[in-house]
């Protein structure tokens, strides 16, 4: 069975920053992951690129990093190169399911464990699954924000954030899905992913991104979304195979706005759904169940394997 450790760390980004560098310091586990990462990848960025590029689109994430350089004793551009998620090399595979409806939202996340930081991190800003540490998977912000990731297709590569830096762009920078949908239309993406987004006055879309162009997915009452674009703008970025995608969409249309979003969690996260995958050699099995409920400020977790149902509650701004 999987484990996710939830982390607190309170104050502004630089005072995070320093909590996470302080994890940096002292975790073998994480100091090894950076080692591969470097093997694998030979990192070779312009750290004072990376800097301007986060300077125009989200400042916070520069004073945090900054606080994780001074935490952590890491020379300056390998925590920028390893962690920003600027200009890095292509990565690998992600799958990802999700269900929307004006209330909650309900996701799986599918890859491997021996690239997954297992961390839920929760700060004074946004709640959510972390990646490289500084990046979520998907999360919640205060007002209500939620946004997660999907993805699509590696092949039209260019250089940009990385999927998981854009989804904590988004949820440092925006307060609803309009705000999210503009801010997406402007990042410079490195490859094709959707991002699926609801907000707490219950709208919901799939923004389709490419490096070359975006797209805007929207239905009436509930909206799937999986590893391919919908639209027929974007079918052109799709891989060749989308098999396993269309498997899940025809699986979700058995889903309906009229169950309740434990249910539905339920549903996504038994061994047993047809949403569950164990391919975790081939970088395609469930590593957690999230769902989110924006009015409620309330968050349902379970780890791949795990029967618990974990509840969090989150702090609110006034709407």
């Amino acid at each position: 069975m999987l484990s996710i450790q939830q982390v607190v760390i309170s104050g502004n980004y630089y005072e995070s920053g320093l909590a996470i560098g302080a994890m940096v310091k002292n975790s073998i586990a994480i100091q090894a992951q950076f080692k591969e990462l470097q093997k694998a990848y030979q990192l070779q960025q312009n750290a004072e690129e990376i800097k301007e590029v986060l300077n125009i689109y989200c400042p916070p994430l520069l004073e945090e990093l900054q606080g994780i350089i001074d935490g952590s004793g890491f020379p300056e551009a390998d925590i920028l190169r390893f962690l920003a998620g600027y200009d890095m090399p292509q990565l690998a595979e992600l799958g990802c399911t999700s269900f929307i409806t004006s209330d909650f939202y309900v996701r799986n996340y599918d890859f491997s464990p021996r690239v997954y930081d297992g961390l839920f991190i929760k700060n004074d800003t946004v709640y959510g699954n972390a990646q490289f540490l500084v990046g979520r998977l998907d999360g919640m912000n205060r007002s209500g924000l939620v946004v997660g990731l999907h993805f699509v297709n590696n092949e039209f590569y260019k250089k940009g954030f990385v999927c998981s830096t854009i989804v904590r762009i988004v949820l440092e920078m925006c307060k609803d899905v309009d705000e999210a949908i503009q801010l997406l239309k402007e990042l410079p993406h490195a490859a094709c992913y959707n991002y699926s987004l609801l907000d707490g006055k219950g709208n919901f879309a799939v923004v389709e991104a490419s490096p070359e162009d975006v797209q805007i997915l929207t239905r009436p009452n509930e909206l799937a979304c999986v590893n391919k674009f919908q639209t027929s703008k974007m079918e052109g970025y799709n891989r060749k195979w989308v098999g396993s995608s269309d498997d899940r969409l025809a699986v979700l249309e058995k889903a309906t706005s009229s169950q309740t979003v434990k249910e539905l969690h339920d549903w996504f996260s038994k061994a047993d759904s047809p949403l569950f995958y164990t391919n975790y050699d081939q970088f395609f099995g469930t590593l957690y169940t999230v769902s989110y409920i924006p009015n409620e400020r309330k968050i349902y977790l379970t780890a791949a394997g795990s029967e618990e149902r974990l509840s969090i509650e989150m702090k609110s701004d006034v709407l």
